[in-house]
């Protein structure tokens, strides 16, 4: 690892992650800052169970490519490394806080 690379994200094997892949600032900044409250609100919705991250379009364009993502918004529920859940596009806090608890507990 380079010394300038930012520190690892260090997430407990049995945790899930929810990618929440969001349009670059240069697509449209009112929209990415409505996503990045969004992603605020449902990290605090799910607390613990989840923890969510962010993926920039641009910034991110290899992960956004391995997931195959051609549209933003779009959300992937992951656990120990495999996808469990994908939503392209919006839905409300409370279907998306729905959404992933029923299939954390499918899993």
């Amino acid at each position: 690892m380079k010394r300038d690379d930012p520190t690892p994200i260090l997430i407990p094997a049995r945790s899930a992650v929810l990618l929440f892949f969001i349009p670059s600032e240069r697509a449209d900044r009112q929209k990415r800052a409505s996503y990045i409250t969004l992603a605020d609100s449902l990290q605090n919705l799910l607390g613990e169970a989840v923890r969510i991250l962010k993926i920039d379009e641009l910034s991110h364009p290899e992960v956004v490519q391995s997931f195959g993502i051609t549209q933003t918004p779009s959300f992937v529920l992951v656990r120990q490394g495999t996808e469990i859940w994908r939503q392209v596009g919006l839905v409300s806090d409370k279907g998306m806080v729905s959404a992933v608890a029923k299939h954390l507990m499918m899993d």
